[in-house]
C-alpha cells in the first residue's frame, strides 16, 4: 500500500512538471517576437510591444521631435542660431529597439520565464549623431566673424621733438575647442530642454606692445654723434640709407637689436654704392663701404647706457672716426652688432644726419637718467709699423708708390664708468682689444733717367 502510494505520488508530480514546463514553453515562447516585460527607452515602457511597434513609439516621440530643436550661440557682437535639422541630427532608434527587444533572448527557458513573471527592469538610453562637419563649418563661420588681430601701438617722433603714440587694440579669438565641446554637451543631453543657449567661449588676444608701455618713453638717455663731412657721395649715401633704416627702431624690454636684421642686405638694388671698406689689413672698394661708421657711432650711444653688446667686433684697423677700442664693424651675413633691451622700459632709437654729421639718441624712461656714465679707453702696447721697399725697375728713381698703408698696432681697454648723485658706484671692463701692427710696402723706382 506504502509502495502504491509514493508510486502516485511520482506521477503526479511529473505530471505536475510536464503541465509547467508545457504552460512555461507556451507562454516563453508567446515572447519571443516582443519586448520583456519591464524594459524602457527614455522611461517608454515597452512591454509587449514589437520591433515595429516600439519603432513608431520612439520615433514619434523623440525623432520628430528634435528637429524642432535649437542652439543659441552669443557672441559679444552676433546671434547665431541653428537647429538640429541643419546639422542632421537623429537619435540611435532602430539600435534602442533592437538592444530592447533582445534582451532576455539569449537566456534559459525558465530563466525567461521568471523574467516575465517576476521582471526586473531594464533601462536603455537613446543616444544622438549628428554630422560632424556641418558644425565645424558653421564654428568656421563664427570664427570668421569674431577673430580680430591685436594692433600694437605705436610711436614716433614729430616735428618740434614731441613723441605721439596710437593706441594699441584688444585682439579676439574665438575658443573653437572649447565652444564645440559645449555644442556637443548641450546635443547630447539634447532631452533636457527644447532649446540651449551657449554664450560663446571669446578670448582677448593683448598686443605685444600697449599705449601705456610705450608712454613711458620721455626723455633722451644717451646720445652720440661721430662726423662724416669729408666721405665721397657714394659712402655718404650708404650712411644715409644705413642710419634711416635705424631712425624710429623700438626695442621692448627683452628684445634684441640686430644691426644687419633692421639694416637689411647692402645691395645695389636697395641703393647702396661703392665705397672705402676694410677688408683684411686692407681699405678696398666694396658695395656699402662706411656704414660700419654707424654701426659704430649707435654702438658709443648705447655704451652711455647700462646696456651690454651681445655681439660686437672691432675692425682689423682702427678707425679714425671714433675713439681707439670703440668700433663695431659689421658684415652681413657674416658679422653683426647686436644689443639686448635689458630695462623694463622701452628704448626708442633716433637716427638722424645733419651737416656731415651722424646723430644716434637714445629715448627711454626718464629713471634711467639717475644714472650717468663715463667712457674710458686706455691703450697700451703700441707698435710703429715697419715699411718694406719694393725696388721696380720700371719706375724711375726718384719715384715710388705707397702698395700697402702701415698701421700701428696696440691693445686698448674700454672701461665704463658708473656715477650716482655724483658718486661712483661701478667701473666694468666692456672690452679688450688687440689690433695688430700692419706693416706698409712702398715701392721705388731703380730705373735710370
Amino acid at each position: 500500500m506504502k509502495k502504491k502510494a509514493i508510486m502516485i505520488i511520482g506521477v503526479l508530480i511529473l505530471f505536475s512538471t510536464f503541465t509547467f514546463s508545457s504552460y512555461s514553453y507556451i507562454k516563453v515562447k508567446h515572447w519571443d517576437s516582443l519586448i520583456l516585460p519591464g524594459v524602457k527607452i527614455e522611461n517608454i515602457d515597452l512591454t509587449g510591444k514589437t520591433k515595429k511597434e516600439a519603432q513608431i513609439i520612439i520615433n514619434d516621440k523623440y525623432s520628430s521631435e528634435v528637429m524642432k530643436k535649437k542652439i543659441t550661440i552669443v557672441t559679444d557682437e552676433k546671434k547665431y542660431i541653428f537647429d538640429y535639422k541643419m546639422i542632421e541630427a537623429k537619435y540611435n532608434v532602430d539600435q534602442a529597439v533592437q538592444q530592447a527587444l533582445s534582451y532576455g533572448k539569449n537566456i534559459s527557458m525558465f530563466q525567461k520565464y521568471k523574467a516575465i513573471t517576476h521582471p526586473v527592469g531594464r533601462q536603455i538610453k537613446l543616444t544622438i549623431e549628428y554630422n560632424d562637419k556641418v558644425v565645424d563649418k558653421l564654428l568656421k563661420g563664427i570664427a570668421k566673424d569674431t577673430d580680430k588681430n591685436s594692433k600694437n601701438a605705436t610711436i614716433s617722433k614729430v616735428n618740434g621733438g614731441q613723441f605721439v603714440v596710437t593706441s594699441d587694440v584688444i585682439g579676439k579669438k574665438l575658443e573653437v575647442d572649447k565652444l564645440k565641446t559645449n555644442i556637443n554637451r548641450k546635443i547630447y543631453s539634447v532631452m533636457s530642454k527644447e532649446n540651449d543657449y551657449i554664450v560663446a567661449p571669446v578670448k582677448d588676444i593683448k598686443p605685444k606692445i600697449s599705449e601705456v608701455t610705450l608712454k613711458t618713453i620721455n626723455t633722451r638717455i644717451s646720445s652720440y654723434t661721430t662726423n662724416f663731412g669729408s666721405s665721397p657721395v657714394g659712402r655718404a649715401t650708404n650712411i644715409a640709407l644705413a642710419t634711416g633704416s635705424i631712425n624710429g627702431k623700438l626695442l621692448m624690454p627683452g628684445d634684441v637689436f640686430s644691426f644687419n636684421g633692421v639694416v637689411g642686405e647692402r645691395t645695389a638694388a636697395r641703393g647702396y654704392k661703392s665705397a672705402g671698406i676694410i677688408i683684411g689689413d686692407k681699405l678696398e672698394q666694396g658695395l656699402g663701404g662706411g656704414i660700419c661708421q654707424v654701426s659704430s657711432t649707435l654702438y658709443n650711444a648705447m655704451l652711455s647706457t647700462s646696456i651690454v653688446s651681445v655681439e660686437r667686433i672691432h675692425h682689423t684697423i682702427s678707425s679714425g672716426y671714433i675713439p681707439k677700442g670703440r668700433d663695431a664693424t659689421v658684415d652681413y651675413g657674416n658679422i653683426d652688432y647686436k644689443f639686448k633691451n635689458t630695462f623694463k622700459y622701452p628704448i626708442y632709437i633716433e637716427g638722424l644726419l645733419s651737416y656731415g654729421n651722424i646723430y644716434f639718441n637714445i629715448y627711454s624712461n626718464s629713471i634711467l637718467t639717475n644714472r650717468t656714465y663715463k667712457i674710458v679707453n686706455e691703450v697700451s702696447e703700441r707698435t710703429e709699423p715697419k715699411t718694406e721697399t719694393l725696388q721696380d725697375p720700371t719706375m724711375y728713381m726718384g719715384q715710388n708708390e705707397s702698395v700697402k698703408t702701415g698701421y700701428a698696432g696696440f691693445k686698448v681697454k674700454v672701461i665704463r664708468k658708473t656715477y650716482e648723485n655724483g658718486m661712483l658706484v661701478n667701473t666694468e671692463v666692456i672690452n679688450k682689444d688687440t689690433f695688430r701692427v700692419i706693416n706698409g710696402v712702398m715701392k721705388v723706382g731703380t730705373k735710370k733717367g
